[in-house]
């Protein structure tokens, strides 16, 4: 039978604004084949899940994941993949059939509907939120994701092109999270976010795939429609796992037009006057429906649930450099929920959650009391993780701002040790912060123990820097810049044989960064081994072009091989490049005079002096220079101008 209007104006006012009751399902209504169907496809999908897995550990190359958030390389990186391909595909495809992918095809899907079957058996039925500013939350995760990048690199004028295509990979799970997080994934986005926010209520309040499949679903002309059977009698919605008002939608536009729809096709089953069905005819566009009528969310809840939510976000997102992006938005869509049952418990006298009764009266049952006690846990683990966030800010800022200390710490002919008074205290505040941060943090937060490395290392602490490095290759032992810098630790004891096995890594990981390439070529130069540290150069110079750090040194290594015209080559490359370079413009100099080209050395000389007038050491030499082209007045001169440095120096009162 159809359901009454209820009013408190009389009938006039009922016929303007029906208020929508909450539709229960009884107990023993089922819905019918599809759920059955559906339930078999679902588990079609994992079991190919499954099998793309172990044909990547047999095979070793394999399709790119087949999932959509792999589209975002597309707009970070201009690649094109099958997790693009594949999104696009079910995109496509929804502008005709509707959004059916999400009910008969996503493994979160299947989580959640798995976690309410089991809720339900334990006798807790899961009842929507029906926030309407938290439903905003998959679009603008939709725009972060696939849209942001692209406009973050024309912002700071990165070319979008050219593309290149990656269908195939040998490192399948290189965009997937581990064990431990996939498992809270798992629980939160399927379990916690049906007990807090319903039946599929990540779907609804998180999944950023949702919200382009839920915007294209309007224009599909194939929906679920109703006949003149109908009797309003609201059994559709009962068995509704998508949270929408089936028999609300059908009253008033004929067809389903909430975006919200997954196609399962419960409803169409369980109809008793077989009044419901999937035809063809005019799409959504335009029309309401989705509106989140019946116990929707008032103002207070919804800035509640909002103002958490962001916070739970800012909270969650990348702690401890494990929480990846939708493992955020699940966490913060479930304290959101939580937040705003526990704002009800305060402000009403009757609250429930799902079928579960917390407060009667005014007050608090058991139930009640265990909400309030979880929520206060999750206000001080919000709060501990905001500390961690903020201090994690705080840290790689300072640790970034001694980039310059580090990267002159890889030349092998410095020192190790920081130059100044201020590069000292550079590293101190890095170090402080990274131990502070090292105190607060429950969980190693990846990266740490690099960080803490190479800090240990500037400061003198050899031993301790040695055992972080150590540590951080055992957890990630194809980390470039952790097996760059034990090399660097290696040289520094004097273990050039086992340096050279770690330079070597670090360019097998990394062959396109010059880093690799300098060290392995410096410890083969130190040892004598001048051909191949040659080689070595050269191979990095090829892998990366710009580097003028490479090309100089592999100046120095031709020249002492003794193809003076290769390095004479090398050095004006340098010199084009950056005219400030000193070494290679002084190397130039050296190089023209060996090979006996006295005037051009006499030239390069020159332009030395001009920009290092007080180098004596680099007068002298000029001079020298000056003999072999016969041109001894500019000799004596130069000669002369290096006493008067020298004796300035000796008189000066800062000599010595």
């Amino acid at each position: 039978m159809a359901i009454p209007a209820v009013t408190r104006r009389g009938p006039k006012a009922a016929a303007r604004a029906p208020v929508a009751l909450p539709v229960v399902q009884p107990r023993g209504l089922r819905p019918k084949r599809p759920s059955r169907w559906r339930t078999v496809t679902l588990i079609g999908v994992h079991l190919a899940m499954i099998a793309h897995v172990a044909q990547w550990l047999l095979g070793g190359v394999t399709l790119s994941p087949i999932e959509p958030s792999e589209g975002m390389e597309l707009a970070k990186h201009g690649v094109v993949n099958t997790g693009l391909a594949f999104f696009v595909a079910a995109i496509v495809v929804t502008a005709v059939v509707g959004r059916f992918f999400c009910g008969w095809g996503c493994h979160l899907v299947a989580l959640q509907d798995a976690s309410r079957w089991l809720l339900r058996r334990i006798g807790f039925e899961p009842r929507p939120l029906r926030s309407r500013l938290l439903g905003v939350v998959p679009l603008v995760a939709f725009l972060y994701m696939f849209v942001w990048p692209a406009v973050y690199r024309i912002a700071v004028g990165e070319p979008l092109g050219p593309l290149r295509t990656a269908f195939l990979t040998s490192d399948f799970w290189a965009t997937f999270p581990g064990v431990v997080v996939a498992i809270i994934t798992f629980v939160v986005c399927g379990f916690a976010a049906v007990l807090v926010l319903g039946a599929k209520g990540f779907c609804t309040y998180g999944c950023p795939y949702g919200a382009a499949f839920g915007a294209v679903d309007r224009l599909a002309p194939i929906r679920i429609r109703v006949t003149d059977a109908c009797r309003g009698c609201a059994t559709c919605t009962s068995v509704c796992t998508s949270n929408v008002r089936v028999h609300e939608e059908v009253r008033d536009h004929r067809m389903v037009v909430d975006p919200g729809c997954m196609k399962c096709l419960d409803c169409v089953a369980a109809c008793p006057s077989g009044a419901l069905y999937v035809g063809f005819g005019a799409p959504a566009v335009g029309k309401g429906g989705g509106t989140r009528r019946g116990g929707a969310a008032k103002l207070a809840d919804e800035i509640v649930g909002g103002v958490v939510f962001v916070v739970g976000f800012a909270a969650f997102r990348g702690l401890y450099g494990a929480v990846p992006f939708l493992l955020a938005l699940g966490l913060a869509g479930c304290l959101a929920g939580l937040a705003v049952v526990a704002w009800r418990l305060a402000r009403r006298p009757d609250v429930w959650l799902g079928s579960l009764r917390l407060e009667a009266g005014g007050r608090l049952r058991p139930a009640g009391r265990a909400v309030v006690a979880v929520s206060a846990v999750a206000a001080i683990v919000v709060v501990h993780s905001l500390a961690v966030q903020a201090l994690g800010v705080v840290s790689r800022a300072r640790f970034e701002a001694t980039a310059p200390v580090r990267h002159r710490a890889l030349d092998l002919s410095g020192a190790f040790a920081p130059a100044s008074e201020e590069e000292r205290h550079l590293v101190s505040r890095a170090d402080l912060a990274e131990s502070w941060l090292d105190r607060l943090s429950p969980v190693e937060i990846a990266g740490s123990d690099q960080r803490r490395a190479w800090l240990a290392a500037l400061s003198g602490r050899t031993a301790e820097a040695e055992r972080l490095v150590d540590r951080a290759l055992v957890r990630r032992p194809d980390d470039p810049q952790s097996h760059l810098l034990a090399a660097r630790l290696l040289v520094a004891r004097g273990r050039d044989d086992l340096a050279v096995a770690a330079y070597s890594r670090v360019v097998e990981l990394a062959p396109g960064t010059a880093d690799g390439y300098l060290g392995l070529g410096t410890v083969y130069a130190r040892n004598g081994r001048l051909s191949e540290a040659a080689q070595v150069f050269a191979r990095g110079l090829t892998a990366s072009p710009g580097s003028l750090d490479l090309r100089y040194n592999l100046g120095l290594a031709t020249a002492m091989t003794g193809d003076l015209g290769a390095a004479i080559g090398h050095f004006q490359a340098v010199v084009a490049a950056d005219p400030e370079h000193r070494p290679a413009r002084e190397n130039l100099a050296g190089a023209l005079a060996a090979a006996g080209r006295f005037d051009e050395a006499v030239a390069a000389f020159d332009e030395a002096i001009r920009r290092s007038p007080d180098d004596p050491e680099l007068r002298r030499l000029a001079a020298r220079a000056c003999l072999a082209a016969g041109r001894s007045e500019e000799a004596e001169l130069h000669l002369a101008a290096a006493e008067r440095i020298e004796a300035g120096r000796a008189t000066s009162p800062n000599s010595g």
